[in-house]
């Protein structure tokens, strides 16, 4: 399933010229397993020592995970399983289910819970110092179940748009009134959040272009996480911005493991690299 969905949007993020850009900053990424995940600065570079990269700025592991299992997953499914067929870009909410209000900020399903439950085991293994969650509903809800044992033992959960999914069109990419969110999920810290209460950086019109998308990742990653003081961190996000992400963003030196389409509430882990040039 997964590999059904990575090759076409590659294809899609190549054809946008987002493949292309050349930016300031060059990030790169290995996989690390648990066996081999060791306290930074034991056998990483040295933060200014130079290579054919550049000069490294810093290091730091990170547990990327995609959500567990929304509801507008399911109705995708459900709508496969019937046999109908319909373009994701179709505006029309009678057609494409992604766009049908209803699905506003799509919560977990069951399931959705079930798998972001089935990570606590390994994710217990891990020790972020801080875990980064996109706003929208399903992501903090599976942050707040996967790492649960972090929570309660005092690690701050800070919301971020920066790890939103793709903006526009998909009406379960609207996030819900900030000021509802923050009832709904009164342990995560919201105070970097500009969205609002009516969602201004989404766009009923059409979905966020690669290129935007890509800005947006690489802003996310050189603007914040590379400049926070935490050497091992958690982002909660989502599918079409880990794919931009592992594929346009970050150079993963071609490791499949790394660039395929995350499966629902999948964890992986990476040690990842920002160079100056």
């Amino acid at each position: 399933h997964a590999m059904a969905w990575t090759a076409p949007y590659k294809e899609t993020l190549r054809a946008s010229g987002a493949m292309d850009v050349v930016r300031p900053i060059t990030i790169k990424a290995e996989k690390i397993s648990l066996s081999d995940h060791e306290p930074m600065g034991t056998t990483d570079c040295k933060t200014g020592s130079s290579g054919d990269e550049g000069v490294l700025i810093n290091t730091k592991i990170i547990h990327f995970q995609r959500h567990g299992q929304g509801y507008h997953n399911l109705l995708g499914d459900i709508s496969r399983e019937f046999g109908r067929t319909f373009d994701i870009d179709d505006p029309n909410p009678s057609i494409n289910p992604f766009v049908r209000p209803e699905i506003q900020d799509s919560p977990l399903t069951l399931i959705g819970r079930t798998e972001a439950a089935s990570r606590q085991a390994q994710v217990s293994l891990l020790k972020p110092q801080v875990v980064i969650v996109s706003p929208l509903h399903r992501a903090i809800q599976t942050a707040l179940i996967s790492f649960d044992h972090h929570r309660r033992n005092g690690v701050q959960f800070v919301a971020h748009e920066g790890c939103r999914e793709q903006l526009g069109l998909f009406t379960c990419n609207k996030a819900h009134p900030i000021s509802q969110t923050k009832v709904d999920f009164p342990t995560v810290d919201f105070s970097l959040i500009s969205q609002g209460e009516e969602d201004t950086l989404w766009s009923p019109h059409e979905r966020e272009r690669p290129l935007d998308e890509a800005k947006r990742v690489y802003e996310f990653l050189t603007g914040f996480i590379m400049l926070r003081s935490e050497e091992e961190l958690a982002v909660v996000g989502h599918s079409l911005w880990l794919l931009s992400m592992s594929n346009v963003v970050i150079d993963c030196g071609g490791d499949e493991g790394l660039e395929s389409w995350f499966d629902t509430s999948e964890v992986r882990s990476m040690k990842v690299s920002f160079y100056k040039k």
